[in-house]
């Protein structure tokens, strides 16, 4: 689609970023600490500074985020993948109106939802004007369409033009029976982004989507932060129509009293949903309208890539990656507000982690190529790694394994390190080794119900098949045990996820961080100067497209 010259950033202020960049990074390039941790430090601060705004695709600060790495990347002397660091994600922004509304009625009586307070809403839809009047309420269980495990709740039901309500998460974590999904380990079936995608496929118009804290695995204040204000999205040749018109979350005591002259109630309906027997159903008399108002523009959004070429195998490839976007800014509910979302453990520390390992390998030289990528628009829903395994500019099945850092918190050193999606491949394997050299112990994913593995970068390209380790930091302590790890975790879960508490610290201890670093450093340096392959387990559900992948070669 080709961008409207009047969407565009401002040459002239994108030519003044650039410049105060570049004169910034000169000016601290040739002092840049010789410790990892003074390192580590200045990229995590920078970063995560007011001045970089929130690192929101789109903004002046995001434009800084990628000015600072490509910059970075080219003070190491790593060439670019392609022609330029920037590598194109053509994206649309789709901000919604004051204006707008989300009205639920049952039987005449109107409750006109409160915005933020009891749900948010938008349209993927990138139009001026969304409307849906009169939308019949169908309860849909967990929206889950899984063959493999004979469950299908949609079945026996037209949900055209109609509103899906759709619990959340999926329904081995309601049960904890490991035959049911996979117990209590959230599935890809209980990512949000399945459930509207699915609903599309139904062809309904709208979709809610019940949070309720445990099982969705973060609290409101999660919701209200990320779905509100500027949504942006791929841009997309039929201008989102795929999509539902209406996507939202309510909250699941909001939803309780709406239901309550229906004769049902929440609790009734989770129990309904786990039956053998469930089958979907309407809410006779209740139904949904609304009017949608946006703000639609077009921009051009980044992934920021580079590449050490390696000598006798250029063609294959050892994958760093993180994200670099946040959330930005909101508005001040008065003054004095903290407005800035800086996204310090989310993600400046795992841009500064590929940082970090890009200047090791800068200063080396290996047989395999090593390509460090920083992605776009992953708070969106991970459309920029996306973008990037959908159109690569290299042949994935060259990719001989990828190593991804998300947010990764300053603990401290740990006795353990956390393997997010445990029991996937062989790259498990060579970090154990690694690990037990000193004495150190992989620990699987503890909180695998919360769906991590599916809600993170690497997921793109472990669906086409490509080998990948999301090692986070530990969290039994070495000085405080596994206690201090997990109040650290459900401390910044809690309180800073996604919220403007997110900020550095020079009091942080960083030391965890660069022992993650090292032992990663590690693996990835025996697999740039050798000749193995690692693949996924056996039974593993990427395992047969990486064979297939692989079997030309």
């Amino acid at each position: 689609m080709k961008l409207n010259s009047s969407k565009k950033f401002n040459q002239l202020t994108l030519i003044s970023l650039s410049l105060i960049v570049a004169l910034f990074i000169t000016s601290c390039s040739d002092t840049l600490s010789d410790t990892t941790d003074g390192r580590l430090r200045y990229w995590i601060s920078t970063l995560s500074s007011d001045e970089f705004e929130g690192r929101a695709p789109g903004t002046p600060g995001g434009q800084l985020t990628k000015n600072f790495i490509s910059q970075s990347f080219q003070d190491f002397d790593l060439q670019p993948i392609t022609n330029d660091y920037f590598l194109d994600v053509p994206t649309s922004e789709i901000t919604l109106k004051d204006s707008s509304y989300l009205t639920l009625s049952f039987r005449g009586d109107d409750r006109k939802m409160i915005t933020g307070e009891e749900v948010v809403f938008w349209t993927k839809h990138a139009r001026d004007y969304r409307k849906i009047r009169d939308s019949e309420v169908v309860f849909v269980g967990y929206g889950i369409v899984a063959p493999e495990y004979d469950w299908n709740d949609y079945e026996g039901i037209d949900v055209t033009g109609k509103t899906v309500l759709i619990l959340v998460n999926d329904p081995g974590f309601a049960t904890g029976k490991l035959r049911l999904f996979n117990g209590r380990s959230m599935t890809y079936y209980g990512r949000w982004t399945y459930k509207f995608e699915e609903a599309a496929r139904q062809g309904a118009a709208a979709a809610i989507i019940v949070h309720e804290e445990e099982p969705a695995a973060y609290p409101w204040s999660v919701v209200e932060n990320s779905w509100q204000g500027p949504q942006l999205d791929l841009q997309r040749d039929d201008l989102g129509a795929e999509r539902v018109i209406l996507e939202s979350w309510i909250r699941d005591h909001v939803l309780d009293d709406v239901l309550k002259f229906t004769g049902f109630n929440y609790l009734a309906l989770k129990e309904i949903a786990l039956e053998k027997t469930f089958s979907p159903f309407p809410f006779r008399g209740l139904t949904l309208s609304s009017e949608i108002f946006n703000k639609v523009r077009y921009l051009q959004s980044h992934n920021i890539g580079a590449i050490k070429h390696g000598r006798t195998k250029p063609n294959e490839y050892i994958l760093f990656m993180a994200h670099w976007d946040h959330l930005g800014k909101v508005k001040a509910i008065k003054p004095g507000d903290d407005i800035i979302f800086n996204g310090a453990v989310d993600n400046a520390t795992g841009v500064a982690s590929i940082l970090e390992l890009a200047k090791r390998y800068s200063e080396i030289d290996t047989e395999r190529s090593v390509i460090f990528l920083a992605v776009t628009l992953e708070e969106s829903g991970l459309l920029g790694s996306e973008y990037f395994a959908k159109y690569p500019p290299i042949d994935l099945s060259h990719v001989v394994s990828g190593f991804n850092f998300d947010a990764i918190l300053p603990t401290g050193l740990t006795n353990d390190m956390v393997v997010v999606g445990y029991g996937a491949s062989e790259l498990e394997d060579l970090l154990e080794e690694e690990l037990s050299k000193e004495g150190r112990y992989v620990n699987p994913d503890p909180n695998p119900e919360k769906g991590y593995f599916y809600r993170s970068d690497h997921i793109s390209f472990a669906k086409r098949g490509v080998p990948m380790l999301y090692a986070d930091g530990g969290f039994d302590l070495v000085n405080g045990g596994k206690a201090a790890g997990f109040v650290i975790e459900d401390g910044y879960r809690v309180d800073a996820y996604h919220g403007v508490a997110d900020e550095y610290s020079e009091s942080w201890d960083l030391t965890g961080l660069n022992q993650s670093i090292d032992v990663i450093y590690a693996i990835s340096l025996e697999l740039a100067n050798n000749s193995q392959w690692p693949n996924w387990y056996d039974g593993n559900e990427f395992k047969a497209i990486r064979d297939q992948s692989r079997q030309f070669e």
